[in-house]
């Protein structure tokens, strides 16, 4: 095993770094996880898991990822046709029998379309987190209630749709004849580790939850949120709950499977534009460039959470960020590039 040990100082730069950002925007609390090549280098947890009980947060901690999911729900994807159940031209009509619509373009939507967000497919206006559903049905009975209507012909525009990742997931239950949120326990959290996450927010135990703040609107101060984002439907697009420590141990995993000679040309077709040669989408991963080296990753942003993951495959580095606030967006970013370009710098490691 390749192991990489931290320049004098590095832990202490990251920390500093991430303390700054919870300064300067007020976050109740944050997770912090970094990993090179087959090694987690430092996670932490920084503040509170809830800014009533003081309770702190830890490396363990659970928050709600938002749409860091999607990378999970596409993987899954790629497994299934690695597996040769499914491929990307396969249309949806054809996979999800009894779905309502009367614009006929819906006939024209493919799983690559779904992947990149060139389905014409809309976006959820209202998740209503409040409707709490916890049923195996949950998914199903969602997509097949709605009328289908797109906003564009497939292929023909970017637009980012959560809509086709909740799609995606009843794909999923299709061909696999398992509900999203067992399969994905099965074959994707399991099989790197990621003991704690689930999809299903009742199932994470109170001791590691976190709880989701937003700014008063009389005070303008942190306030813990009534309502915590999950209802079932929307767990394909939206509601992976997990840690640092877990999300390290699937960033390894992940970038371990881009060397592996039997399954990598799938997987790297995921990290290349998509929707023209400028494109900052792949299939599911969102695209980046450090230091003149490419990254992938995607931002997640729920009621009460923010999150940001990235990896830098030729450089086998992964950083993830985790916090329990849903306002001043830009301390993600502000965090984890500093972070990455000091990884990538002549200093950051021995």
């Amino acid at each position: 095993m390749e192991r990489t040990i931290p320049a004098v100082g590095f832990t202490e730069k990251a920390d500093s770094i991430v303390i700054s950002k919870m300064n300067q925007y007020n976050i109740p609390g944050l997770s912090l996880g970094i990993v090179k090549n087959d090694s987690i280098i430092h996670t932490r947890g920084y503040g509170v898991r809830n800014i009533e009980t003081k309770d702190l947060v830890t490396e363990n901690t659970i928050f709600h990822t938002a749409s860091i999911s999607k990378l999970f729900t596409a993987i899954a994807i790629m497994k299934l046709i690695e597996g040769k159940v499914l491929t990307l031209d396969d249309k949806l009509v054809s996979l999800v029998p009894g779905l309502n619509y009367a614009d006929k373009r819906v006939e024209e939507i493919s799983v690559y379309n779904l992947l990149n967000h060139t389905s014409g497919l809309p976006d959820i206006n209202n998740y209503n987190w409040d409707n709490n559903n916890r049923s195996d049905n949950s998914l199903k009975e969602y997509v097949l209630g709605l009328n289908l209507k797109l906003q564009s012909a497939p292929s023909s525009e970017y637009e980012y749709s959560n809509l086709a990742y909740d799609v995606l997931g009843l794909v999923i239950e299709k061909v696999s004849g398992s509900s999203f949120d067992d399969y994905m326990e099965k074959n994707i959290l399991d099989m790197s580790g990621m003991t704690s996450s689930d999809f299903r927010y009742f199932r994470i135990p109170d001791s590691l939850r976190s709880s989701p703040h937003t700014k008063s609107r009389t005070t303008w101060k942190p306030s813990v949120r009534e309502t915590y984002p999950y209802t079932r439907e929307h767990a394909p697009s939206s509601t992976l709950n997990s840690s640092a420590i877990d999300l390290s141990k699937w960033m390894i995993s992940f970038l371990q499977t881009l060397e592996n000679d039997d399954s990598k040309d799938s997987y790297q077709t995921m990290l290349q534009p998509s929707f023209g040669e400028d494109s900052r989408i792949g299939l599911g991963f969102q695209l980046y460039n450090i230091k003149a080296k490419k990254a992938i990753g995607h931002f997640g942003g729920d009621k009460g959470f923010r999150s940001f993951l990235m990896m830098i495959p030729e450089a086998k580095i992964g950083l993830v960020v985790l916090a329990n606030c849903d306002y001043n967006e830009d301390f993600r970013q502000e965090i984890l590039f500093p972070i990455a370009e000091l990884m990538l710098s002549q200093d950051g490691f021995e």
